[in-house]
């Protein structure tokens, strides 16, 4: 069965290989990055009904617009991978300058919640959908000089867990176990993603 996956960051390294994968089994890609040269390449290299579109996800009014576009277009998609992420130049973390800290924050935190602000409540309300955030070994282990990048990490597993806590249960139960199932099931979907 076909699916309408949306991916962030897929301009490079892992988002362009799903991208490029997900195509190949049949899906339709609906993707977003910063680069505008990036995404006139997709877009010459993948043709309709997959849609890429020049987005940064720090930016929320951009996308909000991004959205609209999208649930305008397609229904809600079935899975929402938020892939975007920067990571520092390697420093002790007294080193790593203000602007940089903010930008890695920026995007590796504010734009998940970005984009989940303006596509899970259509899935939600389609009673359907799988959101993958993507983490990372340092999202649960630390190293030295990529602390703001280990911080955003940790963030995005504790704002995944908190997720999987607010969305609707599965199959219409309101139990914990349902619950601790979807947060389980996401993070499985992320292992078989990246495998």
């Amino acid at each position: 069965m076909t699916k309408l996956i949306l991916i962030t960051g897929v301009s490079k390294g892992l988002g362009y290989a799903m991208t490029e994968g997900f195509i190949k089994q049949g899906h339709t890609v609906i993707g977003c990055a910063r680069s505008s040269e990036a995404i006139e390449k997709l877009r010459q290299k993948f043709s309709a009904p997959n849609d890429f579109t020049i987005v940064d996800v720090a930016n929320e009014p951009q996308v909000e617009k991004w959205a609209n576009h999208v649930l305008g277009k397609y229904e809600p998609p079935d899975i929402v991978i938020n892939n975007a992420a920067i990571t520092n130049y390697p420093a002790p973390l007294w080193q790593v300058p203000s602007n940089e800290f903010s930008q890695l924050i920026d995007i590796n935190i504010k734009g998940v919640v970005n984009i989940i602000r303006h596509f899970v409540p259509a899935m939600v309300k389609k009673q359907r959908g799988i959101i993958v955030n993507f983490s990372s070994g340092w999202g649960r282990s630390t190293s030295p000089e990529v602390a703001p990048y280990c911080a955003s990490k940790w963030a995005i597993e504790g704002l995944t867990r908190s997720l999987a806590q607010e969305l609707p249960a599965l199959y219409g139960s309101n139990s914990s176990q349902s619950r601790d199932y979807s947060y389980r099931y996401a993070f499985y979907l992320l292992w078989r993603i990246s495998c």
